[in-house]
């Protein structure tokens, strides 16, 4: 009896890990991609490198792959993969600009930018929505239903990839709320300039509603991150957990808080808290950029604070 296999949940990440780790140790799958952007008569010769949230001062990439063709010049192809949210505002646009960008550094003679999606993602007109080329996971399914050198390995990725077409399919598109996301992105912006060691992520389009900004280095365990309640004014460094056990936290910190801290609970996490200015996402930036530094300066005492002391503060958190 062949096992079911089902995965429920599956996000862009989950995509992104699928693909480089083809893209890394795959000759047949690399080739095959490659095929689709710049034909199966192009001479690849070599394989350079594959790289996941490749950051440039104009955004990020998901995925960037490097080969060499028969003259030795490097190729780039900058990869953008969507589920179902939308495209940020100028996002293909960006992504042009960091490969013009590769090009005036030499660090690639040609460059393609691409977009990988649920066939449904690209509607009626087969946009490649302003990337030079698209592929398809419908496509990329059926490289791995044919590749029958990857054995049984490829039935999760065949799993994998049907239920991320599910959810391109039924899954809902955000009803983007313009000022919110503008207000994000300049945060982002803001935020990569004052405190590029706090590696906020990318926003994309943003509903009315959203509120929280997260910071995430990566040198804090995958339990820990940073958090920027705006509305309420917090930015908590919250360790996933621990919320049933706030009491035993606070007794463990307690030598090594500084003025301004206290733990708290926060959902299902403990959190050392710091207050800050409350923010109105709704309303200009420019209006509250002060009270935006200083938020980012409170989750920069906050990070250097826990690479203090971590190695103290974690055995006696355990």
């Amino acid at each position: 009896m062949t096992p079911k296999v089902a995965i429920a949940g599956v996000c862009e990440r989950d995509i992104d890990l699928l693909l480089l780790e083809e893209f890394l140790s795959s000759h047949e799958f690399r080739h095959w991609f490659i095929a689709q952007i710049l034909g199966t008569e192009y001479d690849i010769r070599g394989f350079v490198n594959a790289q996941r949230s490749v950051t440039e001062s104009s955004g990020e990439s998901d995925l960037e792959v490097g080969v060499v063709d028969g003259a030795g010049s490097v190729i780039r192809l900058l990869i953008e993969n969507k589920v179902n949210a939308n495209l940020q505002p100028q996002q293909a646009e960006r992504y042009r600009e960091r490969g013009e960008l590769y090009t005036v550094r030499h660090e690639c003679a040609i460059y393609r930018t691409v977009i990988v999606a649920p066939k449904r993602y690209f509607g009626l007109d087969n946009s490649t929505k302003g990337f030079d080329s698209r592929v398809t996971y419908e496509a990329v399914l059926e490289w791995f239903q044919e590749a029958t050198v990857l054995e049984e390995r490829r039935k999760y990725k065949i799993a994998l990839l049907k239920s991320a077409i599910d959810k391109g399919n039924v899954g809902y598109q955000i009803l983007e709320d313009a000022p919110v996301t503008d207000f994000f992105r300049q945060y982002w912006e803001l935020a990569r300039e004052l405190a590029p060691e706090l590696a906020m992520k990318e926003p994309s389009s943003k509903p009315s509603r959203s509120d929280w900004v997260y910071f995430r280095p990566v040198v804090l365990p995958g339990n820990v991150e940073i958090c920027h309640k705006m509305y309420k004014g917090w930015m908590d460094l919250q360790f996933a957990g621990k919320g049933d056990h706030v009491n035993e936290m606070y007794h463990a910190l307690r030598a090594y808080l500084e003025p301004g801290m206290r733990v708290t609970r926060a959902g299902k996490s403990g959190v050392v808290r710091l207050m800050v200015p409350r923010l109105n996402r709704s309303m200009p930036f420019m209006d509250q950029k002060t009270d935006v530094c200083s938020a980012v300066g409170a989750a920069q005492s906050l990070f250097q604070w826990f690479l203090q002391h971590h190695q103290y503060m974690l055995g006696e958190m355990s």
